[in-house]
């Protein structure tokens, strides 16, 4: 019975997504609106959505109600980050975000590889410095020529953290768990590192695959065990804090530079607005996420220095292995630009 209703809902939702997108990004039968869909695969609870909510009211507000936008969350459309890029670039919807890895992939834009390597950013205002510095842009330009879409700076969905069936109190109890990791070298050879074994499974299967012993466990934000609920098939959660999670709003580059002149100074007004919301929703998230993870009974282990430092030891195997993966040089203009910055 469960089974049949998620799949009554998926056709339903299919038919609305069907009837709503046609001639998608177009002005309507009056030639006043400008259609902006936007794709995204958080809950409704989660500060992606409120950020994409908060966006949606300023352009609809900001505009006198000339931008008509539509959010379709929770994987209404796709099922992961990765298909709403494609979508985007595709011309199906005008916006999405995804994870920084995904674009170093989708347009060859190795750069943004850098913000995987681990412990190299130490704070946010690490990540959005260098995010939105002209060195970013010029990788947005980048991934525009190649792909068709632009980026446009970036915010936190939080430092991630592993969460196992398994206990990770200390460094050595990783060995030979297998964690869930992004299709990511950088992630995947961060958790090899630990001495565990990355394992690719897709977002929306990794319930499941938890469930089943498929994985031990998986790195994310620690956000996104409360929000999606990862806390209900994990037993422990180890604060590791490699790196962040980053996601980059993305518009589909040709509906973008068509815009009317005016309609296109509201949309950047407005992302700029958006950007600083959205982190702020993300970083008061991530800071309530460790006690409500604690209060489901899920145990979290902070760990001391001297215990951290095993962690970031046997991280430096992945800058000897894939120092170059971000670029050439990359890694030591990133230092550079956080050490010069003012």
């Amino acid at each position: 019975m469960k089974k049949r209703i998620l799949l009554i809902s998926l056709v339903m939702c299919i038919a609305l997504v069907a009837g709503s997108l046609t001639g998608c990004g177009k002005k309507d039968g009056n030639d006043d609106k400008i259609i902006v869909n936007i794709s995204h695969i958080a809950s409704e609870s989660d500060p992606i959505h409120e950020g994409w909510v908060y966006l949606k009211n300023e352009l609809e507000k900001r505009s006198d109600g000339r931008f008509e936008v539509t959010i379709y969350g929770n994987k209404c459309i796709s099922n992961s980050d990765t298909e709403n890029a494609e979508k985007v670039q595709q011309g199906i919807v005008e916006l999405t975000s995804c994870p920084t890895s995904s674009l170093a992939a989708i347009g060859n834009v190795k750069e943004y590889n850098v913000f995987d390597y681990p412990y190299l950013f130490e704070t946010y205002d690490d990540f959005y410095d260098v995010l939105d510095s002209d060195m970013a842009k010029g990788w947005s330009d980048q991934l525009e020529e190649a792909a068709g879409i632009k980026a446009i700076g970036g915010y936190s969905l939080g430092w991630c953290s592993v969460g196992s069936t398994k206990d990770v109190s200390t460094f050595e109890d990783y060995k030979g768990q297998k964690i869930r990791t992004l299709s990511a070298k950088l992630q995947m050879e961060t958790v090899n590192s630990f001495g565990a074994s990355a394992t690719i499974v897709n977002y929306g299967e990794t319930f499941t695959a938890l469930q089943q012993g498929t994985v031990d466990g998986m790195m994310t934000s620690t956000g996104l065990f409360v929000s999606d609920k990862f806390t209900e098939a994990v037993d422990y959660l180890g604060v590791t804090k490699p790196t962040a999670l980053l996601h980059v709003p993305l518009v589909n580059a040709k509906w973008y530079n068509d815009l009317p002149d005016d309609m296109r100074q509201i949309f950047d007004e407005c992302m700029v607005d958006y950007l600083d919301a959205v982190r702020g929703y993300e970083e008061a998230y991530d800071q309530e996420a460790l006690q409500a993870i604690a209060d489901t009974g899920t145990k979290v282990i902070q760990y001391d220095d001297e215990e951290l430092q095993k962690f970031k030891d046997a991280s430096q195997k992945v800058y000897d292995k894939y120092g170059d993966i971000a670029g050439k040089g990359t890694v030591d203009e990133v230092k550079a630009f956080l050490k010069n910055r003012k």
